[in-house]
Order: structure tokens, then sequence, then C-alpha cells
């Protein structure tokens, strides 16, 4: 009757009842922490020999979970033991791994009623080796950055050196793999592993039979790996040959065995007397913990009266590859987070890996996770974190694990996260990996077999549960951040690797991103993308989240089916400080504008400016609000201030004018609202035709004297100012944010006129940067004033009425429109300001522009400034300007009429030809992979430190690390009043 009660968690008794002695396991921890019998004896003058069992067998009984590892064993004392005494750290990492080795095989293990409780010894094997690897690849790191290399390191000697064999027995045992790989309940053939490229039948036929024909000997091999060197790629094709297969040159498990045959035939013999290195060995023997039965799968597995191997490569859950689930429990799932962070341990050696020797120097464990598996177990391994990461389970009804604040009470869903997030590291550390010389190739053959399986997969069951699986996770993570009971639900921690997958897989698998298009999700795909980066954008330490998904966005747009699909509306629920109304495209749009007012994101400007003029050639209805947001980020882009601050940043505006053009080419009639737009914005464009160095100092002088004129008038009339509204406040951080400034600047818009007017004067350049509170273009119907009407007025444009007279624009004619005078100073304005010398503004660029000093040209703007494509605008202009000037009423909105007239109108015979369309694909460069590779070991890095504390007080040298205020949650908040009541 008690066994529903609730259990409570205590170290001891004595500490439940306040007594001040502790429990035997504490008193021992406790001595072996300060005694000198503990740690102290390890880095002590003394040698302690290896068959010292009672000091050595203290790290294998003495702990019980990995929080005891790491408080009792500190960094600084593996420092100390590596300098002072390294061969006792030898002997410690020699004596763990025999231990473990000679677990594995043990009928005693995983469980052993009556005796020494294995399971618990092998998992504080795993947790001490990898508080000790860490340290190790850091001193090697370090070495190496000091010129130490070669066998001089620790490393060099004990963990990679490679010994040669003694006799049958090398003490890590014969059989130490495991079992022969096949489950005893479950048929291969049927109920898994159904991974093939369908390319043609006799390939499906050729690949079938020759995985029936390694599987046996790939096994045996692997088996081999542990306990003695494992048979060299040459020899598994050799017996592949034997068993009349065909070599399959696309399979990269075969082709780099092919490829190095001839050098391996030479070392065959060697190899065959040498054992594998320590690290190769635990790498083995962790795989096999992975799939041991009892341990971490059921027991099932090995059949009835459990009489199977007890090592059983089979799929973890029902999904890719397999159509059963062979369960688990809260036990099995623990031991396989405890296994994976080990693993992980072991493939971190990339995290000490300068960025600039990431594509030189190999990471051999991962390289042979990736690249010489056999393919059974690759498939098992792939399989299972790809299902595991990605299977939903959601009772029906309302369980516990839905029930507001239930994290605080049950943590059994969130030992299911930690599971699920492990499992999408290592396979995304899998998939990242490229070997260094086949690393910055382009095009070349992919060797990695994760990545190659990957591509290969073809089934619409299994894109419709990965797709499922992510877009699952993005939902769940969507109603967290929107729900309104706060600190409710714990936030989704692996959103960063879900979305990681998303774009691996869919750039991989070209039928996935098909299959994306066809089921109609890429609407709900956009919707989640853009909710995120909405969500983070003001979050410095998401930032690079933010960066990778613009990446994952001009991959989708460069399809034209995926543009399609934003021609209908969001099916999303929006929050309503996020709502646009209209298309996919509308609200994409409009985010694209919201994310670049944001300070700091600076670098997602191309990819995100590249997305849209990928999509543009095929939208339609574009609405007002997205129309003026494009117009305002072209005034913002095209501004002397931002163009003259970066050398990347006029390829912006080249992008911009591109997504007009397709309009003004493709879709001219469709999109009223934005062509209505351009036109009121002819100046911008005309000025920017005559751009020069000196014409864009003399307006950034200008403006800068309009806000110091400004500010003198605040001080002497301060009463008379105009107070800000929040909403203005927010649009002048908007503006602070384009221009790459604070708004502690004090660069406003001059006091005179009222946000969101317009002055007198149509002044072209004057009003591109600082009017982004322009305002929004209005429907027929609605009263507002017209700049158009203003323009009539004073005569504008240079273009008059003769202008609709052309039938086709010539050279000469277009030489015509590019020679409007750019910036107009006669205003009264800028009338009484001193006139600055050539001579001086051009000093003032020699001195650097903009916040990175960046120091411009007159060589270097006409560079970028005659390539722009501004003639299909500028003929647009010229063509359908006079039209709208005539039927445009003098005041109010733009009518019927208007829009009847840019419907209606056509230029196919005014201009130029029009370009193939040749959407932007994201293309991998060596500096993008270094930087995605950093990105994903950073978050590992971070995790790690969240749970125990892995690689903390050790150097990393791939990224750098900042530490980001501590912000006081609501969820936090929440559990300190739980507390307060008793109820945690």
């Amino acid at each position: 009757m008690f066994k529903s009660l609730p259990s409570f968690k205590v170290k001891s008794l004595p500490q439940a009842i306040g007594l001040p002695f502790l429990s035997t396991q504490e008193d021992a921890q406790l001595k072996f922490r300060s005694g000198e019998g503990g740690i102290k004896r390890l880095y002590g003058d003394e040698v302690i020999p290896l068959n010292d069992v009672g000091y050595w067998a203290q790290y294998y009984s003495l702990f019980s979970s990995a929080a005891d590892v790491y408080s009792l064993i500190s960094v600084q004392d593996l420092r100390q033991a590596l300098i002072a005494n390294p061969v006792n750290l030898s002997h410690l990492l020699t004596y763990l791994s025999h231990h473990l080795f000679t677990l594995l095989p043990s009928a005693q293990f995983p469980s052993s009623p009556g005796g020494p409780d294995s399971s618990r010894e092998a998992l504080n094997c795993l947790r001490v080796l990898g508080r000790v690897l860490v340290v190790v690849y850091e001193a090697e790191a370090d070495a190496k950055a000091n010129g130490i290399g070669g066998e001089e390191t620790f490393a060099a000697k004990y963990l990679w050196a490679r010994v040669p064999v003694e006799g049958e027995s090398s003490g890590t045992g014969e059989g130490n793999g495991a079992g022969t790989g096949v489950a005893g309940g479950l048929e291969e053939t049927g109920e898994q592993f159904k991974i093939e490229d369908s390319d043609s039948e006799e390939e499906e036929e050729e690949e079938e039979n020759e995985e029936e024909n390694e599987i046996e000997a790939g096994v045996k091999a692997f088996k081999a790996s542990v306990g003695r060197p494992m048979v060299p790629k040459s020899k598994s094709e050799a017996q592949a040959k034997t068993n009349g297969t065909t070599d399959s040159v696309e399979d990269p498990l075969r082709a780099a065995a092919a490829a190095n045959e001839s050098a391996e035939d030479k070392q065959e013999e060697d190899a065959r007397e040498m054992l594998p290195s320590l690290v190769d060995r635990l790498f083995s023997c962790t795989i096999d913990l992975l799939f041991c039965a009892g341990f971490t799968v059921p027991e099932s597995v090995r059949g009835r009266d459990n009489e199977g191997e007890k090592i059983n490569y089979v799929i973890w859950e029902k999904g890719v590859g397999s159509t059963v689930s062979i369960g688990s429990t809260a036990e099995l799932d623990r031991n396989k987070v405890e296994v994976l962070r080990f693993l992980m341990i072991l493939l971190s050696t990339t995290m000490y890996t300068p960025p600039h020797a990431l594509h030189t120097t190999p990471n051999l464990p991962l390289s042979h996770l990736t690249h010489a598996l056999e393919r059974r177990l690759l498939l098992s391994l792939l399989c299972s974190f790809l299902n595991t990461s990605l299977a939903t389970s959601r009772p029906a009804g309302v369980s516990l694990g839905q029930l507001p604040y239930n994290h605080l009470i049950s943590k059994s869903a969130e030992e299911r996260r930690t599971l699920v997030r492990a499992c999408m590291m290592v396979l995304l550390v899998a998939l990242d990996y490229r070997e260094p010389e086949i690393a910055g190739m382009g095009e070349a053959k992919e060797e990695n077999a994760f990545r190659y399986f990957v591509s290969k997969l073809h089934r619409k069951e299994d894109f419709a549960f990965v797709l499922g699986g992510i877009l699952g996770i993005l939902e769940e993570h969507v109603a967290v951040t929107n729900i309104y009971l706060p600190g409710s639900k714990r936030p989704v921690p692996y959103i960063l690797e879900t979305f990681m997958l998303l774009w691996r897989v869919v750039d991989l698998n070209k039928r996935f991103r098909q299959y994306i298009y066809d089921s109609g999700k890429a609407n709900d795909v956009i919707g989640y993308i853009l909710l995120c980066c909405l969500d983070l954008k003001d979050d410095p330490s998401h930032h690079g989240l933010l960066r990778m998904l613009s990446y994952l966005l001009q991959t989708l747009s460069a399809d034209q089916a995926f543009a399609q699909a934003l021609t209908s509306p969001i099916r999303l629920s929006i929050p309503a400080k996020w709502a646009v109304p209209g298309s996919a495209a509308d609200f994409m749009i409009v985010s694209i504008y919201s994310i670049a007012t944001t300070p700091g994101l600076n670098p997602l400007f191309p990819a995100l400016t590249i997305s849209i003029a990928n999509i543009t050639p095929h939208l339609q209805n574009i609405g007002v609000q997205a129309s003026t947001r494009l117009m305002q980020l072209f005034k913002a882009f095209s501004a002397p201030n931002f163009l003259l601050a970066d050398e990347g940043h006029p390829r912006l505006v080249y992008y911009l004018l591109e997504t007009f053009n397709s309009i003004l080419y493709h879709q001219l009639s469709e999109n009223p609202n934005l062509v209505y737009a351009i036109l009121r914005a002819h100046q911008d464009f005309q000025t920017l035709a005559t751009f020069s160095l000196v014409s864009g100092l003399r307006d950034i002088q200008r403006r800068k004297a309009l806000r110091a004129a400004a500010e003198q008038a605040k001080i002497a009339d301060e009463p008379k100012t105009l107070t800000r509204t929040n909403s203005e406040l927010d649009m002048l951080a908007e503006k602070a944010a384009l221009l790459g400034r604070e708004l502690n600047d004090e660069e406003e818009e001059p006091s005179g006129l009222p946000v969101g007017a317009q002055p007198v004067s149509p002044a072209p350049a004057r009003v591109s940067i600082d009017q982004t509170t322009a305002q929004p273009l209005t429907t027929p119907g609605e009263t507002a004033a017209d700049p158009l009407a203003r323009v009539a007025e004073v005569g504008g444009t240079t273009n008059g009425p003769d202008a609709t007279s052309q039938t086709s624009m010539s050279e000469k004619a277009r030489g015509k429109m590019r020679a409007t005078d750019p910036v107009d100073l006669s205003s009264p304005a800028t009338a009484d300001l001193p006139e600055v010398p050539d001579e001086e503004l051009l000093a003032v660029a020699a001195a650097g522009v903009g916040p990175n000093g960046y120091v411009p040209t007159q060589e270097w703007v006409s560079s970028w400034q005659k390539g722009l494509p501004l003639d299909p605008v500028l003929v647009a202009i010229s063509e359908l300007l006079p039209k709208i000037q005539e039927s445009q009423p003098r005041a109010g909105a733009p009518s019927q009429k208007v829009f009847n007239i840019l419907k209606g109108a056509s230029l196919v015979d005014v201009l130029p030809p029009a370009p193939p369309i040749m959407p932007r694909r994201f293309q991998w460069s060596p500096a993008s992979a270094v930087w995605l590779t950093s990105l994903l070991w950073g978050d590992i890095y971070v995790a790690g430190l969240t749970s125990i504390g892995i690689w903390r007080d050790t150097t990393v040298r791939l990224f750098g690390i900042k530490q980001a205020p501590a912000k006081r949650t609501a969820q936090e908040s929440v559990g300190r009043v739980l507390k307060m009541f008793g109820v945690v």
C-alpha cells in the first residue's frame, strides 16, 4: 500500500533527521576528497601500481551519480596529476578501461543478483574516464599551440598509441566486444533496416544482397575491434568479393576501402599484430553499451528465455527504418544518456581545435564513427538517434505531463528531453563532420556515411515521420512561448538542434525538400521559422540561431514551389503583436523588416534580402504593409551613411533592386501596391543613379548639421519641444538599428518636424534613413495626404509628360535619366548651413565612416554604383509616374483609377530584356562550415554546463565564451513559491 506514495530524495537518514554525522558512503566520499588515500594520492610523488586494486576500485565503486564525480574530482586535481605524476593518470585510464572491457562480456553484467552492482560500476567508469579525457584533450591542444607535437604529449603516448599484442590475452579480454548484432526476437529484413536508394530497381536489389552478405562479416569485425585490432577495410572488401557481391561506387563505406587498398595491403600484417588505441577500444565499447540488453535496451531483444546475444544492434524507436518499438524504461533511458554523454566527450577534440585548424586537424573517434563502422551498425545508430529525437508521444486526453507546472513536481518528462537532446547532438555532430582531406572540395563525393544515408531516404512514410516530428517540436516551442501562465511549461531546450536538423535534412536530401512542398507544410515551416526569429531577435545569446535560420530561409526560398506556397495565408496562430494581414509572403516581408531593425543582426541582412529576391518573381498581391516595409528597407540600405559604412552594404541595395525588377518584369499587374510604392519613392532611385562619394559625404555632413541645429533648438526652446510617445521611441530604435548606432548617440530627426511628416521640399536623399516612420501606403477610399500630389506641385521629377511618348529607352535616354541632381541643398531647412569643401569631406572619409571605420573611395563607389540594376526601375518610373500624376488628385488617398492604371500597365515594349530567373542558393564555404561547427559545439558546451559542467574550467579554442548576465525568470519565481508551500 505504500508503493504508491511519492518518494522524497534525501542523501541519507542522518541528514534527513538533522544529526551531525554522515552515512557510510558520504564519509567515504569525504575521505576520498580530503584524505591522503584519495584524490591527493593521484597527484602525489608516489607511483601507484596497477595492482593496487584497493585504491583504483574507489573510482568505480565510490560514486552514486555523475554529480558526485564532478564535485569530488576537480579539473585542477587532474591537471596537477597530469603535470606532477602523469604515470598515475595513465594507470587510472588503463585500469578503468580494463575494468569496463571486463564488465561488458561478463555474465553478471548488467544485472547480478546478490553481487556487486555492475551497472553502477560501468557508469562510474564512464564518468571518471570522461572527467579525465577533457583535461587530457585540453593539455594536448595546449601542447600543439606551444609547438609540442608528435609522440611527446600524454595523449599521443597513452590515448592514441597502438601497442603490440602480447599473446592471446592482451589485458582487455579476447571477446570483449559483444554480440552478433542480430536481435533474437526481430527479423532484420522484415521490420527493421529498410533504407535504400530508390534510383533504380537493380540498385535496390544489389544493395539488399550486399547488405545481407556484409552483415555477418561486418559485425565480426566490429566485435574484434574492442579487444583486438579491427579487420582492415581491404579485408572486408575481399570478403565481399568472395561472397559474389559487386562493389558499389556510391557506398562510402566501401569506396574509402577501395581507394586505400594498395596502401593497406603493405601494412596488413603489422596491423594484425597491433592492438587498437585506447580511444578506439573505448569508442567500440561505448557503441556496444548503447545496444546492451538490460543496460540500454530491454532484455526482450535477446529473444525467448534470454538465450540470445547480449549486444543487439536494434533500432530503439519506431520510425525511420523500423516499424516496431522495442520499448524502454526510465532506467534504460538514464543509462543511454550516460553513455551518450561519454560518447560526446570522446568526440569533443573538435572543441579544443582553433577555427583556422579545423579543416586540417583530424578527429579520429569522429572519423571512425562516420567512415569506418559497418553498414548495419551505422544504420542502427542513425535510425535510433533520428527516431528517438523525433518520436512524439502524445497521450489522448489530459495527462499529467500536460498539466501546468508539472515539471516542478515530476522529472520524468525532463529526463526524456535530456535523452532526446543527447541523441540530436550526437546525430548532428556526425552529420557535420568532414574529413580534413575532403573539406572544402565543394561538390566532391561525400564520404560521411551518416550524410550519405540521410541523402538516400526516399520513402514518404519516413519523410512524414521526420517532418511531423520536427513540426511537433516547433509547435510545442511556440505554444510554450505564447502561453498565458508564465513558467507553467518548460521551454524546449533543443530548439536550435531541431532547426539545425531540419536544415541538414533539407540540404542533404532534395526528395525531402520536395516533400515539404508537396505535403502543403511549407506554409507551416516558414511560419515557425519567422515566429522563432521574432521571438528571439532581442536576445543576443540566440543570434547564432537567427543567423542559421536566415540561411535556412535562403535555402528554402531558392525553390519556386516554396514561393508559390507563400501566396496562401499563414495558417499558424500568430500573436497580435506580429500579425500581418494578407498572405504568408506579407508576413515574411514584414517579419524580415522587424528583424533588420533589431540591433546586432547585421550578419543576417544578406541572407534575408536574398530570400526576398528569390521569391518575388512568383509573388502576387503583395499587401500595403509589406510594400511599405520593402520601401523602408530600400531607403535605409540606400542611405549614404549606411552605404559607405561597410564594403558589403551596397550588395544589399543590389538585392532589393533585383526584387523590384522581378516584380516589374514578371508580376507588374498583380502587385499595384508595391508598384505604387516604387513610384512614390522615385526620388530615392534617381538619387542613387547619380550617387558619388562626395555627394554621399555631403549628405552625411548635412544630416549631422541638422541634428546639431535641432539639438540647439531643443535646448533653447525646451518647453515647446515635441514629447515623443513610446511607439515613436520604438521607431527611433529601429532607425538606430539600421544605422548600427545606439539611441544615446542622440541621432534623431529634426525636432521642427513631427514624426512621420515630410519636409516641404522633396529633397531626394534627405529622407532616406531618417524616415523609417514614413506614412504607410493607403488603400483606395482612405483619407490621407499623398506625396505624389506634392511632387506634382513642386515638379519633383525631371521626367515630364513627354516621357509617355517614348516607345523605347535608348542609351541616350538612360544616360539622361541618370543626370538628375541627387541632392537639393537649396531648401529652407539647409539654406543657412555652411558649404563644406570637397577636400574637407574627403579628409573626413579618410578617417573612416561608420562604426567599423571603413574608408570608402570614389573608385570603390564607382565599381558598384555602375553595376546596380537601376535601369528597369527608372524606365518604369519614367513611363508610369506621369500617368499617375495626371490621374491622382491634389490631396487625399490614391484613387481606384490609379490602381486600375497600375493593374492594366504593361512595360514589355520599353523595359530592357528580362534576365533569366536564377535564384541564389546558399553556398557552403569553409568559413560557413567552420561557423556552423562552432555554433553546434558551442551549444553542446552550454548544455554540458547546465547539467553537470562537463567542460567547465577547461580552455576551449573553437569559440569564445562570454558570461551572460543572470536573469530571473518567471519559472524560477513560481518554483520559489512552490517550495515555500512544500510542494517541491
